[in-house]
């Protein structure tokens, strides 16, 4: 093999991974081995053959690049979609937690809300008892001072 048939050797198509050649619609199966490899160290292709697989082997480059353009989107894309839904669990978590310390506190406000409550009920009886306490000194009060008119009398 002589520089004169370097020049002459193409190679096929890289096999690539298979989600590249199946998403370009090409599989194992179809890819058939190009007339130009060597076959016992010298070239097969002639001139026209060479004119003929052009269009061919352009063609397949075209799916080729389509097909790897695709699949590396589709890996960019699936990273912007971990991304977004790893932000979105971090939002979640953090109002998960801003709910939580909200429902502590309001746990906390209705304990205080009871505690004054009860406050409030205990005051006023103790006023009302205050009141009774006062009324039944008021009525001693008058009726010791009618006794006590009555007794000068």
């Amino acid at each position: 093999m002589g520089l004169e048939d370097s020049g002459r050797r193409r190679e096929g198509p890289s096999r690539g991974p298979h989600n590249i050649l199946h998403a370009a619609g090409l599989r194992s199966s179809t890819l058939r081995p190009s007339r130009g490899f060597l076959e016992g160290g010298r070239g097969v292709d002639g001139p026209e053959e060479a004119q003929a697989a052009g269009p061919r082997l352009d063609e397949l480059k075209r799916r080729l690049v389509r097909a790897f353009q695709r699949a590396v989107l589709r890996g960019s894309s699936r990273r912007l979609r971990e991304e977004a839904a790893a932000r979105e669990a971090q939002s979640r978590a953090r109002v998960e937690s801003a709910l939580a310390g909200l429902r502590a506190e309001l746990l906390e406000m209705r304990f205080q809300n009871r505690q004054l409550a009860r406050t409030l009920l205990d005051l006023n009886m103790k006023m009302q008892q205050l009141k009774k306490e006062d009324e039944m000194e008021t009525a001693l009060e008058s009726q010791s001072s009618e006794d006590n008119a009555q007794n000068l009398e």
